[in-house]
């Protein structure tokens, strides 16, 4: 690296880090490299420098320990005192909404860094009780802003320490806040003035975060997550806010759909899924069109936006649309969408190995899929392709035993797909 590259590096860093001008940043450069040039450093003195900055990022002395607690307390304090006074408190109002985003930024930078600096920090019990004074406020009538701001805060807590998740957060009412807060504005999501937007997609990133951390949520939430008008409200929120001139995700749609994915993952039995069970129910007033869409080109992408870790979340979604126990697939897809799907299954399936765990994936939704709806040499594509693939893996000795077993239940009900 050259020298006008360490320096542009050096600045570039000190600018993205405080936000100052460049005039600041350059001056701030020129002054450490005045200090660097004032010393002749061996080898194992840069390597104790090295440790030196380690230590002072373990330090418990360390400056954004001492800030997060500041900031802690005194969002605990306003909010004992909104809960005392249930009013706006004027004058301390600044000092808390000042506090708030001081520490959403203070806690995402810490994971922009991948820091974990503060998790220890997070699970000692005195600093536990002021984060649920904190979570309370969601609760309060603090601002649609606030809100938002605070869900925020509560995801960062939680992928900093995902003990705070299972311990202190799923238990809590915030859930419910956040259910109340999508249901409310799913109506009034562009008003003019009000964050409303950027409120229910944190709401919607909360509720997505816990729900993927598979801990049991209390009876009243699963109540509140499962009914069938918050559910639309969802449906609503995709159907109601894309623009069909923009190939990029909106931030909102896509917080949404990774929303319901999540939730889908929570149910084993699609004919007793309340997600399947309220697209049924509204296909009427909501057509899901662009949910469909949305969920075929992830499809076609192999993209699980949540990435979960051990199940395909789309896959599992359109599995459950083509179980044979509801006719959902049949409401809402075309006779191309399904096409179109079998299509993306064969070229999957012939990029793939038959030792593959996911083939199994693709080769169950496909044999829900034919099992539902009759298909012929004549309408499929890719028929040569699927015939080939299947005597490779049939011929192939360490494919596994379930791919097998659903290969050979394909071509019993559809012979035409045998190559003898």
């Amino acid at each position: 690296m050259n020298n006008d590259d360490i320096v542009s590096d050096i600045i570039s860093l000190i600018h993205s880090t405080t936000k100052s001008n460049y005039i600041i940043c350059s001056q701030l450069s020129s002054k450490i490299f005045s200090y660097l040039s004032q010393i002749n450093l061996q080898d194992n003195q840069w390597n104790e420098l090295n440790k030196a900055v380690e230590r002072f990022e373990q330090n418990i002395d360390h400056p954004d320990l001492h800030q997060f607690q500041q900031l802690i307390e005194t969002i605990s304090i306003c909010s004992n005192d909104y809960e005392e006074r249930n009013y706006t408190l004027g004058r301390d109002r600044n000092i808390l909404n000042d506090s708030i985003n001081q520490l959403r930024d203070l806690l995402k930078s810490h994971l922009d860094l991948h820091c974990f600096l503060l998790a220890k920090l997070i699970q000692q019990q005195n600093i536990r009780v002021y984060l649920i004074d904190l979570m309370n406020l969601t609760g309060m009538n603090v601002g649609n802003q606030i809100h938002g701001i605070l869900c925020d805060i509560v995801r960062f807590l939680c992928q900093i320490d995902p003990t705070f998740a299972t311990s202190n957060v799923i238990d809590h009412p915030i859930l419910l806040n956040c259910i109340q807060i999508i249901q409310t504005n799913t109506n009034n999501i562009y008003s003019k003035g009000d964050n409303t937007k950027s409120t229910v997609i944190s709401a919607l990133n909360l509720l997505t975060n816990l729900l993927l951390t598979n801990e049991p949520f209390p009876v009243n939430t699963n109540s509140q997550l499962s009914n069938s008008i918050f559910l639309k409200c969802i449906f609503q929120l995709i159907e109601n806010n894309h623009d069909d001139e923009d190939d990029n995700d909106d931030e909102l749609v896509l917080s949404s759909i990774k929303f319901l994915l999540s939730l889908n993952l929570r149910f084993d039995y699609p004919n007793q899924n309340p997600i399947i069970r309220t697209l049924i129910a509204i296909i009427e007033q909501i057509s899901c069109q662009y949910l469909i869409e949305r969920l075929i080109l992830l499809f076609n992408r192999n993209i699980d936006p949540i990435e979960h870790k051990t199940t395909n979340s789309v896959i599992k979604f359109l599995a459950d649309l083509f179980d044979d126990q509801n006719t959902t697939s049949d409401i809402l897809l075309f006779d191309s969408d399904r096409r179109l799907i079998i299509e993306i299954i064969s070229r999957e399936l012939t990029d793939r190995l038959c030792t593959d765990e996911a083939t199994t994936a693709y080769l169950s939704l496909l044999e829900l899929i034919l099992r539902k709806h009759t298909l012929t040499h004549e309408n499929c594509s890719r028929y040569d392709e699927l015939q080939a693939c299947f005597q490779s893996y049939l011929s192939t000795e360490n494919c596994l035993h379930e791919n097998r077993f659903i290969i050979n239940e394909i071509i019993r009900q559809h012979d035409w797909l045998s190559m003898i």
